[in-house]
C-alpha cells in the first residue's frame, strides 16, 4: 500500500480538536498505530464496504484476485463516493459517478470515456494488511510509513476465531489500560488474588505482562467452579492486543483479541475475537463435550470463551463511557503498573505538542 503522504496534516489535527468540545482526554484522539477495520470474512471478493476511520470516510474493498485494499472513500476526480454504487472491475475500483477506475496503488487506470487519465487523479490508499482474519490499517498523523508490523499467529492447532463487535464512547488508550489495572479486577469483574508472574516488559512498541487471577464462575456446565487462570497480555500499540489465557483446571488454552479503533474522536469500535487451542480433547474439559463430534465441541468451547470474555468486556462499558481521565492519577498499592503503561503510550503521539497548541486555539 502507498504511504499516507500528506494525510492528517496539522490543520486536520487542529480542526478535529476544535469540533470535540466535550473531549475528555489530555492526549490526541487518534494515536499512531495499526487498527482493525473488520474481519476478513466480512469482505467478499468484489465487495466494497464503507467505514469512518480517524474521522475520515474510507472504503475497504477486495479485488478479483482477493487482495484487500483500503482507500479514501471519495474519487479524486469529482468527489463521487466509491462506497455508494462503486464496483470492482478486476484489480480496480470503479467510481459510480464518471466511471474512473483506480488500481490497488491508487493510480487512475482509465476514465469513463476512454480519454487520457489526468495525472492528478490519484486515490489515496492506506497501508493495510490482512492478518489472521483481521483487516488491519496503519495510521500516522503525519502520513509516515509503518515503523513496525503486526505479528502473524500460527493458527495450527487453534480453532477458527469467534467474533464480536461493539461501539462505545471511549479511547483506545483507556481500553488497553484495563489490562494492567489490577485494582478494578475484583471490583468490576469479581476476580481475586492477583499474582504477578512476569512484570510489565516494554520493548519498543511491544508491551507484555503475565499474571494469575482467581474467580468462582459457572464454567462448561459446572456451577460454582473456582478457576485459576493465567493471563499473558500482548500489546502492539493501542489498536492491536491479545491475551493468552491458560485455565489449569481444564488444561485449556485460549487466545482473546481486543482491538479498539477510533471512529470520529468520540467513539471507538471494539473488535473482539476468541480462539481455542485444540491440544486438549473436549471430553477432558467436560464429559458431555466428548459425546459430540469434536469440531462441534470446539466450536461450542470457542463461542463460550468469547461470550465469557465479552461479558467481562461489557462490564467496563458504562465506566469507560462516563469516566474522565485523571492525569496524574492518585495511585495506590494494588493498582498495577499503570504509570509504566502510560509512559509506554506516549510514543504513539508524535503530534502531541502540536495537538495541544491546536486545542488551546480551539478553546480560546
Amino acid at each position: 500500500m502507498d504511504d499516507l503522504t500528506g494525510a492528517n496534516s496539522s490543520t486536520m489535527v487542529v480542526s478535529t480538536m476544535a469540533s470535540l468540545s466535550g473531549y475528555r482526554y489530555p492526549f490526541p484522539p487518534f494515536p499512531a498505530g495499526w487498527y482493525c477495520l473488520g474481519f476478513g470474512n466480512e469482505l467478499a471478493v468484489g465487495q466494497i464496504i464503507s467505514r469512518v476511520f480517524m474521522a475520515e470516510e474510507v472504503v475497504l474493498f477486495r479485488t478479483q484476485s482477493g487482495e484487500f485494499v483500503i482507500s479514501d472513500a471519495h474519487c479524486p476526480h469529482l468527489g463521487g463516493h466509491l462506497g455508494k454504487g462503486g464496483t470492482i472491475e478486476g484489480e480496480t475500483i470503479r467510481c459510480p459517478f464518471h466511471g474512473f477506475c483506480f488500481n490497488t496503488q491508487g493510480e487512475c487506470t482509465k476514465t469513463g470515456y476512454d480519454t487520457k487519465t489526468p495525472p492528478k487523479a490519484i486515490l489515496r490508499t492506506w497501508p493495510a494488511r490482512e492478518v489472521n482474519g483481521l483487516l488491519m490499517v496503519y495510521y500516522h498523523p503525519y502520513g509516515e510509513a509503518p515503523s513496525w508490523d503486526v505479528p502473524v499467529h500460527d493458527e495450527n492447532n487453534w480453532t477458527s476465531m469467534a467474533r464480536e463487535k461493539f461501539e462505545i464512547g471511549s479511547h483506545p488508550q483507556e481500553t488497553s489500560e484495563n489490562s494492567v489495572d489490577f485494582g478494578h479486577f475484583p471490583i468490576v469483574h469479581g476476580y481475586t488474588d492477583t499474582e504477578v508472574l512476569a512484570n510489565l516488559h516494554v520493548d519498543g512498541t511491544y508491551l507484555n505482562g503475565k499474571y494469575v487471577l482467581h474467580r468462582e464462575a459457572d464454567v462448561f456446565l459446572q456451577s460454582g467452579t473456582t478457576i485459576r487462570a493465567e493471563f499473558e497480555v500482548h500489546v502492539w500499540g493501542l489498536g492491536y492486543s491479545w491475551v493468552d489465557v491458560f485455565v489449569e483446571k481444564f488444561n485449556l488454552r485460549t487466545r482473546v483479541f481486543v482491538l479498539a479503533t477510533p471512529i470520529d474522536g468520540e467513539k471507538i469500535t471494539i473488535h473482539s475475537g476468541a480462539s481455542v487451542c485444540t491440544d486438549v480433547k473436549p471430553g477432558d474439559i467436560h464429559w458431555a463435550l466428548g459425546l459430540i463430534p469434536s469440531q462441534w465441541a470446539y466450536k461450542l468451547i470457542t463461542k463460550a470463551t468469547l461470550k465469557g470474555y465479552c461479558d467481562d468486556l461489557a462490564a467496563d462499558f458504562d465506566i469507560w463511557e462516563n469516566k474522565i481521565y485523571i492525569d496524574p492519577p492518585a495511585l495506590a498499592k494494588g493498582d498495577g503498573p499503570i504509570a509504566a503503561y502510560r509512559k509506554y503510550c506516549r510514543q504513539f503521539y508524535p503530534h502531541l505538542e502540536e495537538w495541544k497548541s491546536g486545542r488551546q486555539l480551539a478553546t480560546g
